[in-house]
């Protein structure tokens, strides 16, 4: 930086940029740290044309730039969600349309992929229109993509600025570059043969529109891939907090955006709290932030760390989003005693000492009722960030410590874990005994798929052997093709092998409880959906393995197959058993975070799945401190707003303490979080789900 230049992120001075990405755990702000940043660029260059755009299934774009959204009156069509700001003329919005994007797909693409099935495989017309009918788990990640190469390709905008999905889905978006090239080649192993047979015929082969095809995918991702590694023309900008489960997730997303050689020179630590030291909560806040920013800028010293403020009011619309990287400040890798990676100017250790001060409030208000004995599932579900796996844990333990003899088991299936994080032990792929009653597991989707790979390999190549040896005819192309198919499954298989593993744990029956700590708002839903869909799927499967089983018949998976529609049924009819299921809504009291709940909400009635208590997470408690008074302001009126939208459901509010981290702290908050005896007063309707309050002990 040059002398006097103001102090600013060399993403925002760097001129040669095409692509700004951000990214991160759910909830530190990557929208409003990414609807700033493409703000600045726009006013910074007004001849140039900028696009900010949302991956993420549950896009809040719109709601951060609030009144000063503008819709366009005439989308075009490649997005219904696409708009302007007022007043930015240069700057334009969208997010995106997975179902749109998969139309616009198959319009241009469809008639060369059927090509390639009916040439490469012994599909006739109607099996392939019903697998390209098939909706493709994952849809979000690769229609993102595939957009993205589009806008790349077109030279439009200067810049595209992506405000994307949380962190697991994140980097399953950037690892596409390289599967969709495995697609590309398996898609190349079915023409082998056509193009074989061609050439021993004709005695030569022309290449045809299918070729061309293949061949411009190849080149339009190998661009792509060539951009995102490139320094000076890509940028992804990790945003976090100053907290344990943020700092967890961010190293892991840090190692893989390492692996895979995408530019990161900066990091984002955003909400960074004032010192008040006559607050409790403030003064506990800030000097847990303080360790951590010494221990940030110290361990990854390779980077350089931006710090933002906390904002008293919530950062939504132009003028307020235009304010935030004038607040950035970096902070300085500690050196020694006097100096201090931190914002606040306090002498060292002063936070440390702080932190054993104890807050003087009820860590809940209202606290929920205890589910029923009969429950089978529980799961927590919200928008990123808004504490989904502490409240999962603490409830866990609760029901642990009250349901004593029950078996429970806590499932993580965000692909981005933090439960061994928030428990504070190891946790993996296998059950892990974590406390008396309760057992965790944070599931690795690319091992259960390279296991569910090898049983069809192993199944294959009996199959082949068997009709060598009958024929005495060496079925070379057809082989490699079948061997190739699994190689062509879509991105979404973590929550797919998640529903999976869990209906076949059920199965087993060793669980009386599943608690579910679910990925965030948009990746859930469709996890929701999964059920259909996989019913759907192995329909289909199953009745192309019937149709040709004299020809391919593979008896262990096929019964694989019928096992596994017959648990997922039941698994449905549990979701949907008000005396079996119930999802428990995390949320926090900000603009954004009531929106996507009550989409959230609304999506779940009309799945048919119960929805009895919210809890509001982080809510200010009351308090004389400047800092929690005007924090507290601003969240009265969402509190109101969350009593209206969710009548007949029982609302608790958790306020703001320490970050409740092990097994002792979780077990104390799961006992504020539900009612030891008597019966709250409880509305319901018929939507609302009937909680058993026979179960509840005194």
């Amino acid at each position: 930086m040059k002398a006097g230049e103001e102090a600013k992120p060399e993403f925002l001075r760097e001129e040669g940029l095409r692509l700004l990405l951000f990214g991160g755990k759910g909830g530190v702000g990557k929208t409003t740290c990414a609807a700033a940043a493409a703000l600045v660029l726009a006013r910074q260059h007004p001849a140039r044309s900028f696009l900010l755009v949302s991956t993420d299934p549950a896009h809040s774009l719109a709601d951060c730039f609030g009144d000063d959204y503008a819709p366009s009156p005439q989308p075009s069509p490649r997005s219904r969600g696409e708009g302007r700001v007022r007043g930015v003329e240069n700057l334009a919005l969208r997010e995106l349309d997975p179902q749109e994007s998969l139309a616009r797909f198959k319009a241009r693409h469809e008639e060369h992929l059927r090509t390639i099935a009916l040439r490469g495989t012994f599909l006739d017309q109607a099996d392939v229109a019903q697998l390209l009918d098939l909706s493709v788990p994952g849809l979000d990640e690769v229609m993102a993509l595939l957009e993205i190469v589009a806008w790349v390709k077109e030279e439009r905008y200067a810049c595209i600025v992506v405000d994307t999905a949380p962190a697991g889905h994140t980097l399953r978006l950037l690892g596409l570059p390289a599967l969709m090239r495995q697609w590309v080649a398996a898609l190349d192993a079915m023409l082998a043969k056509h193009r074989y047979m061609a050439r021993l015929y004709r005695g030569a082969y022309r290449k045809d529109a299918v070729d061309l095809y293949l061949e411009e995918t190849v080149a339009d991702l190998t661009n792509l891939w060539a951009l995102l590694r490139l320094p000076g023309r890509c940028r992804f900008v990790p945003v976090m907090l100053a907290e344990a489960l943020s700092i967890h997730v961010t190293r892991t997303m840090l190692t893989e955006l390492e692996r895979l050689g995408l530019p990161v020179r900066e990091v984002v630590v955003n909400r960074l709290h004032p010192a008040q030291p006559n607050c409790p909560v403030c003064a506990e806040w800030a000097s847990r932030q303080t360790v951590a920013i010494e221990e940030l800028t110290r361990v990854f010293s390779r980077y350089t760390f931006w710090g933002l403020p906390l904002f008293l009011e919530e950062v939504r619309g132009t003028e307020r989003l235009l304010t935030v990287w004038e607040r950035a400040r970096p902070l300085v890798q500690a050196k020694g005693n006097d100096e201090r990676g931190t914002m606040n100017d306090e002498p060292r250790g002063a936070g440390i000492q702080r932190s054993a001060l104890s807050v003087q409030h009820s860590a809940v208000s209202n606290p929920a009722p205890l589910p029923s004995s009969s429950m089978k599932l529980l799961l927590f579900a919200g928008k990123g960030g808004v504490g989904k796996t502490t409240l999962a844990c603490a409830s866990a333990l609760r029901l642990a410590e009250k349901w004593s003899g029950n078996e429970i088991l806590l499932f993580s299936i965000d692909p981005a874990h933090s439960l061994a994080a928030c428990l504070g032990c190891e946790i993996g792929p296998q059950e892990v005994r974590v406390a008396p009653g309760l057992t965790a597991i944070e599931l690795d989707a690319q091992a259960e798929y390279e296991r569910l790979k090898q049983d069809y390999a192993d199944e294959l190549t009996g199959v082949f052997e068997r009709v060598t040896g009958q024929t005495g005819i060496d079925l070379a192309f057809d082989r490699e093709v079948m061997e190739r198919i699994l190689d062509l499954a879509p991105p979404g298989l973590d929550e797919m092998l998640a529903l999976t593993r869990i209906v076949d744990l059920m199965d087993h029956g060793r669980y009386d409880l599943f608690v579910l700590d679910t990925a965030p708002t948009g990746h859930f839903l469709r996890f929701l959906e999964m059920p259909e869909l996989i019913e759907t799927w192995l329909r289909t499967f199953f009745g192309l393995f019937l149709k040709y089983r004299q020809v391919f018949w593979l008896p262990r998976i096929s019964q694989m197959m019928v096992e596994l529609s017959k648990r997922v049924k039941a698994f449905r009819r549990v979701l949907i058993d008000s005396e079996q299921a119930a999802l428990v809504a995390v949320t926090i009291p900000t603009e954004m975070a009531y929106e996507e709940t009550r989409d959230l909400v609304a999506a779940c009635d009309r799945l048919g799945v119960g929805v009895p208590i919210l809890f509001v997470n982080m809510v200010t408690p009351a308090s004389r401190c400047p800092t929690c008074s005007a924090l507290r302001r601003a969240e009265q009126p969402l509190l109101g707003r969350y009593d209206a939208v969710c009548a007949g459901r029982h609302v608790a509010l958790v306020f703001r303490q320490d970050e409740p981290r092990g097994l002792e702290r979780l077990r104390a908050l799961g006992r504020a979080l539900y009612v030891a005896s008597g019966l709250p007063d409880v509305l319901q309707t018929k939507r609302t789900m009937q909680w058993n309050l026979a179960g509840i002990l005194a």
